[in-house]
């Protein structure tokens, strides 16, 4: 029986303990030592089917595929590498970071994960930003909005955005996380990505700064379990920092509707989006964007990806002749400033998840957002 059949009937494998018929030596394909045995046995499997589940990428299927052997039964073998071997691909580096949460009851609140953001005492803690749409926020006025760096080549490693919700982590789109470069770093504090000190003039005198940014390597990231790449449901992941973020003028965490007050939506809201991606003349941004886009129905959203389940997963929105959902502001924040416990804050109601290949040019064209307060069940049970 050949790889296709096997991965296609049973990419969610049966953990049962197995006894090793073959376990000769041999050379992966990177000249790295490695095991000939079956294929079930692999922790090298196991780790992409926790990340994938079904949905294994061709890219990775093709990986799998050229590391067949031959075992001594008529059943799959591959070269698997040692667990003590570096495995030196980026992907390979990548897999031992992203995991696949457990599925559980994703519709119940993790009490700890509540008490964490409950305990955010200061998120969304900025002044009322003007309604204004398409054009360069002032310095520091967002400072939850995060850029996630890329191992790749060339003069921008920033291909996604995110939202700081915690001292330790950053809510982003799963679409970020999976078939992508690897994630190697969170920059938090950036205002413009051609300056290494932030200023702006004001009253035509006062030269103003902000502190210089701030860079936090990745611990662990965890995708929802119900996220399908090339899919626009469940498009979340959150992102386990290195280390304590210590809150500063231009880096604060935003606030999530953790409380009843906060998840009352008018049908019509309106919300900020953030990030540093195109622009309406075609080019992408080197200082932070803001633009303005208001909820619709989902409806709505479905007359333009038919062929996608919008549901109340989503949310459904449009800009008023912006350019308002384009590459590089994906995985950014949703916002606006809403009652939030017993004042106003500003608060985090979806992830810049998938707006079309067009990415705006239609003005009538909606973009379609993850739902955060669909997901922060989810959310707040992964949170450790």
């Amino acid at each position: 029986m050949g790889i296709a059949t096997i991965l296609s009937l049973g990419l969610v494998l049966c953990i049962w303990p197995l006894l090793v018929f073959s376990q000769s030596r041999c050379v992966t394909e990177d000249g790295a030592a490695g095991q000939c045995i079956r294929y079930q046995e692999c922790p090298y499997v196991q780790r992409i089917i926790d990340i994938y589940g079904r949905n294994i990428p061709r890219k990775i299927y093709n990986q799998i595929s050229q590391k067949q052997c031959k075992g001594n039964t008529n059943e799959f073998h591959l070269c698997c590498p040692n667990e003590a071997t570096q495995q030196s691909s980026s992907s390979q580096q990548s897999q031992r970071k992203v995991v696949r949460s457990d599925g559980g009851n994703l519709n119940r609140y993790d009490r700890q994960g509540l008490q964490l953001l409950n305990s955010v005492t200061n998120c969304g803690n900025k002044g009322n930003p003007k309604v204004s749409g398409g054009t360069t926020a002032k310095l520091g006025d967002f400072p939850w909005v995060a850029l996630l760096k890329y191992k790749v080549s060339g003069p921008r490693p920033f291909l996604c955005g995110g939202s700081l919700i915690s001292e330790r982590h950053i809510l982003t789109a799963a679409h970020c996380i999976i078939e992508q470069p690897e994630v190697i770093a969170v920059r938090l504090g950036e205002h413009d990505l051609e300056s290494e000190q932030d200023c702006q003039i004001l009253g035509g005198t006062t030269r103003v700064c902000i502190p210089p940014y701030e860079e936090f390597g990745i611990e662990k990231i965890s995708v929802h379990p119900s996220y399908i790449h090339g899919q626009i449901s469940h498009d979340v992941a959150i992102i386990n920092l290195d280390r304590v973020v210590k809150e500063k003028s231009h880096i604060k965490p935003v606030c999530l509707p953790i409380d009843q007050r906060s998840q009352e939506l008018a049908y019509d809201q309106s919300f900020f989006i953030a990030g540093w991606g195109g622009t309406d003349r075609g080019t992408t941004a080197t200082k932070l964007q803001q633009a303005l886009v208001t909820r619709k129905s989902l409806d709505e959203c479905r007359q333009f990806y038919n062929q996608d389940e919008v549901s109340d997963n989503h949310i459904c929105a449009t800009g008023n002749g912006i350019k308002h959902t384009c590459q590089g502001d994906s995985g950014g924040p949703v916002f606006f400033k809403h009652q939030f416990k017993n004042t106003y804050r500003v608060v985090q109601y979806a992830v810049i998840s998938f707006g079309g290949n067009r990415c705006g040019q239609n003005q009538n064209q909606p973009g379609v957002f993850a739902s955060v307060i669909d997901m922060l069940p989810w959310i707040t049970q992964n949170l450790q």
